[in-house]
């Protein structure tokens, strides 16, 4: 009797609990479903976009973030060789500027740059002595020995460049004589012949002035001479060209 009771009694509370359970069930569907639809209906008012295009969108913005990393990948690479390329460049310039500071030195001593500094300057001139009865007249005036004889003891003084009357001295250029005329760099020079070279003054004074060199010699037979030290002295460039039929730079034709 027990038992029946008891048997009785278990179906009547699980068919009240069933609609219970259903009822929780549709609730909890319908809660997923109002906040579904509130979601989508959020999107549409924030973003303005179809829910139907989210799945689309995030595909596009995974495959914009892979391009953004590569892009940024690309950057540092760039940025790497652009580190490479300044100090290329930096030793580019460091060589180029050695390169231009040996060009202006060999301008400087192939006579084709115009030069400053200390040095002297030498004036030498035609005798004023007249010509004695008989004496040859070629006496009283300057040859072009007398010069290049000057000018040969300022290099050996150590000049470190001169000037003939305006007339850069340079490796090729030839101090000569056309009648009573003298020449150098082919151009014609009058007197008085005005030699100006750079170096160290006291020495050249002391070579040009020592005891049987070129000025005694010049002194002794009446040509006026006037050798003075000068704090700056100012030497043109070489204007000529230069021209070489015999000579050709070793191992190049």
């Amino acid at each position: 009797m027990h038992n029946e009771e008891r048997s009785g009694r278990t179906p009547t509370l699980a068919a009240a609990r069933w609609p219970a359970a259903l009822a929780l069930v549709l609730a909890l569907v319908g809660y997923l479903v109002v906040a579904q639809v509130r979601t989508e209906w959020q999107i549409r008012r924030t973003l303005r976009i179809p829910s139907t295009q989210l799945e689309e969108l995030a595909f596009l913005l995974r495959d914009q973030e892979r391009g953004r990393a590569a892009l940024e990948s690309q950057v540092a690479e760039l940025r790497g060789r652009l580190v490479a390329y300044e100090r290329v460049s930096a030793e580019g310039r460091t060589t180029a500027a050695k390169m231009s500071r040996d060009l202006a030195e060999l301008r400087a001593l192939a006579g084709i740059t115009a030069l400053v500094g200390p040095g002297i300057t030498v004036e030498l001139n035609d005798s004023t002595r007249p010509p004695q009865a008989g004496e040859d007249p070629n006496k009283t005036i300057l040859h072009y020995s007398d010069i290049q004889g000057v000018v040969a003891e300022l290099w050996a003084a150590g000049a470190e460049a001169i000037a003939l009357n305006g007339e850069r001295i340079v490796g090729t250029t030839g101090i000569s004589c056309v009648g009573t005329t003298i020449l150098a760099n082919t151009k014609r020079l009058a007197p008085p012949f005005l030699i100006e070279a750079v170096g160290e003054p006291k020495q050249l004074v002391q070579v040009l002035r020592r005891n049987g060199g070129a000025i005694e010699l010049l002194t002794a037979f009446g040509f006026p001479v006037k050798v003075a030290p000068r704090e700056l002295v100012e030497l043109p460039p070489y204007r000529g060209t230069f021209r070489f039929e015999h000579a050709s730079v070793e191992g190049k034709e």
